[in-house]
């Protein structure tokens, strides 16, 4: 914008045609311009190479994380059985208390 306006002020009030030589002046700045785009286009994506390397890493924490993912459900059953065993033996535990009862009432 504010180089629009420096133009703008340059200008002369009156219509100026462009003329060859206008024209000639812009081509040989255009081109340069153009590379600095591109190039500065090309820093914002990867290259191919980069691109596979990290294609690969992403692959490996796929793979990372389904291992997780079991090892934590693995994890988890192993725990609900812990959980049921332990209540098991509660329950024989109660059970052998009361039969010490008895056999002392009884015995």
């Amino acid at each position: 914008m504010y180089t629009l306006r420096v133009i703008l002020l340059c200008m002369p009030n009156e219509n100026k045609k462009i003329t060859f030589g206008d024209l000639d002046g812009f081509l040989k700045f255009a081109p340069i311009i153009g590379i600095g785009i591109l190039a500065y286009l090309h820093t914002l994506f990867p290259s191919k190479v980069e691109f596979e390397k990290l294609e690969d890493h992403l692959i490996q924490m796929d793979k990372k994380i389904t291992e997780i993912t079991i090892l934590q459900k693995a994890t988890s059953d192993n725990s609900s059985n812990i959980r049921d065993l332990d209540s098991r033996l509660r329950q024989i535990e109660i059970d052998l208390a009361k039969h010490h009862a008895s056999e002392k009432k009884n015995g």
